[in-house]
């Protein structure tokens, strides 16, 4: 009691303490005192790494050396960004962005989804090379080989076969009507058309026939012809031949 009021005197006698506030002026964080423990711990194991560690970072060979030069083009690198680059883009550009971007995909869907539709014959680049000179080049060979071929497999070849055996019998019933001399004749020329061969007179109609010309003929007359009668009468001839 008596040292209080000691120190209350001292303080009545100093001005400048008599104006300082008497209550405390220090404060501490909120919770510093819940938190400090943790806090001493925290800077004791600081301490430890920082007298423990070793020198593990490194740089790269002459990084010192070329730090000046990096450092100006990073500068320049800098300053070029932010210059206007000088790219514009079209009015309405982004407004119309998403509807173009829809477009465009639908467009690439339908072009990768439709089937091919163009088609080519079975072996037709195989024959083409062939059907080409077929058209310029060999153009009259094939020609003639067609217009055989086609006179033979067709009736036209029967009905002239059929016409020259006609022409061929009525001739020598013709002549064996006539005098001895021209019976003679006609009796030796019937015997060298027997000893002629089916075969070889084929292959004579196949020369010197035209079936074009035979079948103008035969349109021209308005005759009609019966296949399958000119098929008996010739199977009947050469039977009996």
């Amino acid at each position: 009691m008596t040292s209080d009021i000691g120190n209350r005197e001292w303080l009545n006698d100093s001005e400048p303490l008599k104006r300082v506030n008497p209550n405390n002026p220090f404060t501490v964080p909120d919770s510093y005192f819940n938190e400090l423990n943790e806090r001493i711990m925290s800077g004791i194991r600081l301490n430890d790494l920082k007298q423990n560690t070793q020198q593990d970072f490194t740089v790269p060979e002459n990084y010192f050396n070329q730090l000046s030069g990096n450092i100006i083009s990073r500068i320049n690198i800098e300053q070029a960004l932010n210059q206007p680059t000088g790219f514009t883009t079209p009015d309405n550009y982004f407004e119309n962005l998403t509807e173009q971007i829809q477009s465009r995909v639908k467009v690439e869907g339908a072009l990768m989804g439709s089937a091919e539709t163009m088609t080519v014959p079975d072996g037709y680049f195989e024959k083409l090379n062939k059907n080409i000179l077929n058209k310029t080049v060999n153009q009259d060979i094939v020609k003639r080989k067609t217009i055989v071929r086609r006179m033979f497999n067709s009736p036209i070849f029967k009905y002239a076969t059929a016409a020259c055996v006609l022409a061929i019998v009525g001739g020598g019933v013709f002549f064996s009507s006539t005098d001895p001399v021209k019976k003679h004749r006609t009796s030796y020329l019937h015997q060298e058309l027997l000893n002629v061969s089916d075969q070889e007179m084929q292959s004579y109609l196949k020369l010197y026939a035209d079936g074009n010309e035979s079948l103008h003929i035969i349109k021209a007359n308005g005759l009609s012809v019966n296949d399958a009668q000119i098929q008996k009468d010739l199977d009947t001839y050469i039977d009996t031949e």
